[in-house]
């Protein structure tokens, strides 16, 4: 009996080894598929309810194969050029934030971050502009699943509540729960809004013609990082370049960028939709979502950008539900305060 125990773990293993060696290479477009299947969700709960569920689902895939194909017109075009926008754009970010005046551990934090963000960021850019082929693939596999994803969604979520333990199942839901909120405001507020953002900056630098395209885009991409820094955000881009348009005399053009900005980037979007995005209790702390961006990208790559936040606001979901089960009353106090 031990004997046959243990062929059977052996390959099972051995079989668990094999998946994974297959999958690795596509884990980006997995990570990616759920990611964007759970924030698809929604819309396509409604719209299924309209066109049917199959139909729905081909509708939003096709949309986002859309948006896939104007990626990778964009990486063939201008990916180099991209690049090199984005290592100065970076490097003039680091150099103004090192100017200022922080206390030292902050410095030296950020005197590190300037020096391996850059290098992993062009790791990552560079291995896709050698590999377009490969990122094809990819884009292949992202819409499969996500087609697929939003097609079973029902199904998936009811085999999710299934397999939870019958052992304290009211707290595994009531983690589930919670950890579904967290995913909403990072995944559905904090990602949609910043990529959004992203967008429109990219749009309005190209219209108002500050920029080359490839500027915009790196200043796009840029634009979606610093909205996770406290107090700092996309207005900072925006500004600058109406600033830019103001000082080589074009100073109609330089307010209407500005207001271009503030409707569409920063701070309007940030008073009047955000509030109505994010759920009571779904706030995810600025220093956590910061930390796992770039955490996430310098230990995971691209993939980085949905895992360190994702995984670092789940750890603190369950934290605090820790906290409310060993002290509910000075949790309850905490939260209040």
């Amino acid at each position: 009996m031990k004997t046959e125990t243990l062929v059977w773990i052996g390959v099972s293993l051995i079989i668990l080894f094999l998946v994974w060696l297959t999958i690795k290479p596509l884990i980006s477009p997995i990570i990616f598929s759920l990611a964007m299947a759970y924030v698809l969700h929604p819309f396509h709960v409604r719209l299924s309810k309209k066109i049917g569920n199959k139909k729905s689902a081909a509708m939003l895939t096709g949309m986002m194969a859309f948006l896939a194909g104007i990626l990778l017109i964009g990486a063939a075009l201008w990916l180099r050029e991209v690049l090199n926008y984005i290592y100065i754009y970076i490097d003039d970010f680091f150099h103004w934030l090192l100017r200022a005046n922080i206390p030292f551990g902050i410095g030296k934090s950020i005197q590190t971050l300037s020096e391996t963000i850059p290098e992993k960021l062009g790791g990552i850019l560079l291995g896709y502009t050698f590999s377009l082929p490969k990122f094809m693939l990819q884009a292949i596999v992202f819409l499969a699943l996500l087609y697929a994803i939003l097609t079973n969604s029902e199904f998936l979520s009811l085999e999710i509540y299934r397999l939870l333990p019958k052992e304290n199942r009211e707290l595994a839901i009531h983690l589930l729960e919670r950890a579904k909120i967290t995913l909403n405001a990072i995944l559905r507020v904090w990602l949609m809004l910043s990529v959004l953002k992203g967008i429109f900056l990219t749009i309005g630098l190209v219209i108002f013609n500050i920029t080359t395209v490839s500027g915009a885009i790196a200043a796009g991409i840029l634009c979606i990082v610093l909205e996770l820094l406290p107090a700092i955000g996309g207005w900072l881009l925006w500004a600058i370049g109406a600033a830019y348009l103001i000082k080589t005399s074009n100073v109609t053009l330089g307010i209407l960028f500005a207001i271009y900005g503030a409707i569409f980037i920063s701070p309007i979007p940030d008073i009047t939709i955000r509030p109505k995005l994010i759920a009571e209790g779904a706030r995810v702390s600025s220093v956590v979502a910061l930390i796992g961006i770039f955490g996430g990208i310098m230990s995971f790559g691209v993939k980085g950008v949905i895992i360190g936040p994702v995984a670092l606001g789940l750890l603190v979901t369950l934290l605090e539900e820790w906290k409310e089960i060993t002290q509910p009353s000075r949790a309850h106090r905490s939260k209040a305060a």
